[in-house]
């Protein structure tokens, strides 16, 4: 990777007590992302040039699931470092989204499914492993809007 410092986005989409993850295929190709084969990741992606840290979080939801989402809030930023990679991954969080959702990408996900936030597959993608725990940390705390 160059040894470049990328910009990722994760979307926490949340239906009432229900979080939106998708399933990272054993069998598909290297995203260029943090390495996550058979993990369950929130949708997201990589920020391209020109464009802001919210237009890319609602365009990476559009690309993967084709689901709308608006009033997106950042709830934490971290760092993500793999053997060679490294990401400063921002996570958002929304109630707010519409549409039909669709797998969209097939190269990447072979599933979106959603799940109770008390009840998470343990395969979780690292760095959303890191932005769910940190959700339900601020939940438990009661510091949620």
């Amino acid at each position: 990777m160059n040894n470049q410092v990328r910009v990722g986005v994760g979307v926490i989409i949340r239906d009432g007590s229900k979080i939106l993850l998708g399933h990272r295929s054993k069998t598909k190709e290297d995203t260029g992302g943090i390495l996550g084969r058979d993990t369950w990741t929130l949708p997201g992606g990589k920020q391209e040039y020109d464009e802001t840290i919210y237009e890319a979080g609602i365009r990476e939801v559009k690309e993967e699931t084709n689901l709308d989402v608006s009033n997106l809030k950042i709830l934490t930023v971290c760092d993500d470092i793999d053997v060679d990679r490294h990401f400063v991954t921002i996570t958002f969080v929304t109630e707010d989204f519409s549409g039909e959702l669709t797998l969209m990408e097939t190269t990447k996900e072979d599933e979106w499914k959603w799940f109770d936030i008390d009840n998470l597959p343990d395969n979780l993608y690292p760095p959303s492993k890191q932005s769910l725990d940190s959700y339900k940390e601020i939940m438990k705390d009661g510091k949620s809007n």
